[in-house]
């Protein structure tokens, strides 16, 4: 395999969020406003807002509708199941504020490893079952140059998300690679490693805990990306 591009999920993958969870930005966001509710109540409501979701086929709807609309929508659930009143209003702030309380910082080597690539002349993309424009803000958060990238692909990019092979082969044609000229490097073995590897990319799933998956090629740090792109350069030379 010669490799030609290189691609990458966001969260996890690139950027670290100090905030853990949607949860805890919920419970930071209601409590810059007063409103205060635990975070083991907001998991409940986000529980509870889900079943609701599912019934009302909102789930579906994510990337399909326009981003204010749907976080709209899935806000007024999370605080209609904190009876929290006048929920549908209160929503619109939530999600104005959303950003504000979200932090999140690049994995050390994350800027050295990506211009290493640019070095080398490799096509680099970004696909995340984000918003772009959310996309577009967490990498202003993170300090990351979006124009490092020469793909990004959101869940609004071509309405679909990961694992959905389309969404990964929407990005290598945009790239001019073929499958098996790109590497996908994510964190979900589901959304991330499947999903590429039914695209036929070549698939890395990065974990940086102690728990590697045996039976899939795992990394534990974005340097070692290198290792296989290094011998495709010299093989080229």
């Amino acid at each position: 395999m010669i490799t030609k591009a290189v691609l990458f999920d966001m969260g996890n993958t690139l950027i670290k969020f100090d905030v853990g969870s949607p949860e805890e930005v919920f419970h930071k966001v209601l409590a810059s406003m007063g409103i205060i509710r635990s975070v083991d109540e907001i998991k409940r409501a986000f529980w509870n807002a889900e079943e609701e979701a599912k019934n009302l086929n909102l789930l579906s709807l994510f990337g399909k509708i326009q981003r204010e609309e749907y976080w709209h929508k899935w806000d007024s659930l999370v605080l209609k199941h904190l009876c929290i009143e006048e929920g549908k209003e209160l929503a619109k702030v939530v999600q104005s504020k959303w950003f504000d309380h979200v932090d999140c910082t690049p994995y050390p080597e994350v800027k050295m490893v990506l211009s290493k690539l640019k070095q080398k002349e490799l096509a680099l993309g970004l696909i995340s079952n984000a918003y772009e424009e959310e996309i577009n803000r967490t990498l202003r958060k993170a300090s990351l140059e979006k124009e490092i990238f020469d793909i990004i692909v959101g869940v609004d990019t071509i309405k679909s998300v990961k694992p959905n092979p389309d969404i990964f082969r929407h990005a290598i044609s945009k790239l001019n690679a073929r499958p098996e000229e790109t590497i996908f490097v994510g964190d979900n073995a589901e959304a991330d490693y499947k999903g590429a590897e039914n695209a036929g990319l070549h698939a890395l799933l990065i974990d940086r805990t102690e728990n590697m998956q045996r039976n899939l090629r795992t990394i534990r740090n974005l340097k070692e990306i290198f290792s296989q792109i290094d011998s495709d350069f010299c093989h080229r030379s």
